[in-house]
């Protein structure tokens, strides 16, 4: 039984985000945008055990107040909704489905069962008191009555699911203690026969007397204690004595520590003794020992574990942050981790990834949707429609949703629209289909992306904003342009992604467009930065998003090398020309001047560019020689990540 979405609404930042669940699932953003909060939600929504009776589970911190005079009795309430789904039909086991029957809903069209749950807290003005409340979801989102209402239904539910939680601070003497969550409950759960703990006993207490034996002083010692009693009578027949040894097999195993042995020493060193990353780790496969070990036998046999892990990475150095990240299928249970490493992101694909953006005092939540809907109502012309192009469209009557898996074209989008004639609110919510369908990328695009994405080591999925550019001359020249101008690109949250080394612009400006990250692209304007404008436009761009963000150097068949020259480079290019022993056939003010120097350095662009920055750093260069073009375009990239 798998948590599917989870939707929270006023949850401190969270104000109404919606938010898919796979079995691995990771959460990226900025600090203080909203991952902490959301892992918060799903633990006061999933205790481990009953609530009771009056009283919230929330802290009045923990309402949505952006305002001077707002208050946990004046707020909107939060609600945190939680749906549990099959991913195919009869996929929970019979036993599941009998005891949760009450309130588990099966979908009439697709056959699948599964479970809504919905916390909500909101200030009462009756009871003059905020109460909050568990229930029991239908599949329209309404509360159940009946059997799937009654007060029993919580405590049923919860031993099926349950929820640990792991926090960037892992502290191994802390989580491999007597009585903390997992290793003290695998102490607790040992067990040793009758006979097995008689022998241990007498075997501690002999070892225990041998011990106290090996020094006479400690008679003396023990003797000298012994006149405590004289001062204070604490029972007949009370003796004083040392204990060496617990003396218990439980007191024995509650002092058990974990120690392992480095590779090519011969010495056994306690955990405590290793760095913070490997008892980070340490303590993450310790949930998988519990899991596997305990977890199962202990609980129901469909009891499914989530995992809510923050910074696995936490003390890792990166090549461990990445094979951490591309082992994460070997840790059971659902899993739902945040992390602020571009190491670890690396290895994770998009399709799992959720990036929480601050936008003032609310987060919101993007992804890669691979699947589109509106509220539409039924119609035969619909059903037909889906039935003719079911590849791509379907219709839910019960909830009348249409469904697109793919970018609906033009001509898709006016068949609907001629199904709905005069029905002006349809046609906007069908619209609004259509352009967020533009957003699709298919498994394809993603496969490449995913390749891409570990080129570059998923930094850019930190950035606020990407700056796109053909090549590694571009990159370098970009980014020493912005220190000209006082604008930093990484201060400002920019990411400069030289496309053709990394992929296709496509893929880069799909990706931008599916999470949501503002984006200018600069490009050559000869046959190739033609070519890849062209591309860009399938995208779905409007023709006026693709006159903003699209840019081309200006002038017919410009290339960056004769950008440069003609812009204020050509004497600081044949100078490096000439340090270098290449020698011009035409001389400044002659016809081809210029066109040589660009000629000669696209013939090693690479080293030239180098040694221009070199060039204009040694020089003392300011802002004043970035070109307009270039000028505008990172202060426009800026403004978008700053804004």
């Amino acid at each position: 039984m798998k948590l599917r979405e989870v939707t929270i609404k006023n949850f401190r930042c969270l104000v109404d985000t919606t938010v898919p669940i796979d079995d691995s699932t990771v959460l990226i953003g900025e600090n203080n945008s909203g991952k902490t909060a959301f892992l918060d939600a799903l633990r006061i929504a999933l205790p481990r055990s009953i609530p009771g009776r009056g009283g919230t589970p929330f802290d009045e911190y923990d309402y949505h107040m952006c305002k001077a005079g707002d208050s946990p009795q004046t707020c909107e309430g939060i609600i945190i909704e939680l749906w549990f789904r099959e991913d195919m039909p009869e996929e929970w086991p019979a036993s599941l489905v009998q005891a949760l029957n009450d309130f588990i809903q099966t979908d009439p069209v697709t056959d699948l069962d599964s479970i809504g749950l919905r916390l909500s807290s909101k200030y009462d003005q009756a009871a003059g008191e905020i109460v909050s409340k568990w229930d029991f979801l239908a599949l329209d989102g309404q509360p159940l009555g009946g059997r799937g209402a009654r007060i029993g239904n919580l405590g049923t539910f919860l031993p099926y699911i349950r929820l640990f939680y792991l926090s960037a601070v892992r502290d191994a003497d802390n989580e491999f203690a007597p009585r903390s969550q997992f290793w003290g409950r695998i102490l607790r759960e040992l067990k040793i026969s009758e006979a097995q703990r008689k022998t241990l006993s007498e075997e501690l207490e002999r070892l225990n007397a041998e011990l106290l034996k090996a020094d006479p002083r400690l008679e003396q010692v023990v003797a000298s204690l012994g006149e405590v009693q004289t001062v204070m009578e604490l029972g007949l027949g009370q003796n004083t004595s040392i204990q060496a040894l617990p003396i218990k097999p439980w007191d024995l195993m509650s002092k058990s520590q974990v120690v392992m042995k480095a590779s090519g020493a011969e010495i056994d060193f306690p955990l405590s003794r290793y760095g913070d990353g490997m008892q980070s780790l340490a303590v993450i496969f310790l949930f998988q020992a519990y899991f596997k070990v305990f977890l199962k036998p202990v609980f129901h046999p469909e009891t499914e574990a989530i995992l809510a892990l923050e910074e696995p990475e936490a003390h890792l150095h990166p090549q461990a942050t990445r094979a951490l990240a591309a082992n994460l299928d070997r840790i059971q249970g659902q899993k739902i981790i945040s992390s602020h490493s571009p190491y670890f992101i690396q290895e994770i694909p998009f399709k799992k990834i959720r990036m929480f953006r601050r936008d003032g005092p609310i987060s919101k939540v993007v992804y890669i949707k691979q699947r589109f809907t509106a509220m539409v109502p039924q119609a035969e012309e619909l059903v037909r429609f889906c039935t003719d192009n079911s590849t791509k469209f379907s219709y839910h009557s019960g909830t009348s949703t249409l469904s697109a898996n793919g970018r609906m074209e033009d001509r898709e989008y006016r068949q609907l629209l001629k199904i709905y004639p005069g029905q002006s609110g349809v046609h906007a919510r069908l619209k609004q289909l259509r352009d967020e369908s533009q957003l699709y990328l298919s498994n394809d695009d993603l496969n490449q992306l995913d390749t891409f994405a570990k080129r570059i080591r998923g930094e850019i999925l930190f950035a606020r904003a990407w700056l796109l550019c053909e090549g590694q001359c571009e990159y370098l020249l970009l980014r020493y342009f912005a220190e000209l101008l006082g604008k930093p690109l990484d201060r400002a949250g920019v990411a400069v992604i030289d496309f053709q080394n990394n992929g296709s612009p496509t893929a880069f400006v799909g990706l931008a467009r599916a999470f949501g990250i503002p984006w200018i692209m600069i490009c050559d304007n000869d046959r190739e930065g033609k070519k890849f404008i062209e591309q860009v436009k399938d995208c779905g761009l409007t023709g006026n998003e693709c006159d903003e963000l699209v840019r081309p150097l200006p002038g017919s068949e410009m290339e960056l090398e004769k950008f440069l020259v003609n812009n204020g480079f050509a004497n600081d290019c044949r100078e490096i020309l000439e340090e270098q022993g290449v020698l011009l056939t035409t001389k400044e003010g002659e016809a081809g001047f210029e066109g040589e120097i660009a000629s000669r350095i696209s013939r090693g662009k690479m080293g030239y560019i180098i040694s221009l920055i070199e060039k204009l750093r040694a020089m003392g260069t300011d802002g004043t020689r970035v070109p307009q073009f270039l000028g505008t375009a990172i202060n426009d990239i800026v403004a978008k990540a700053v804004s």
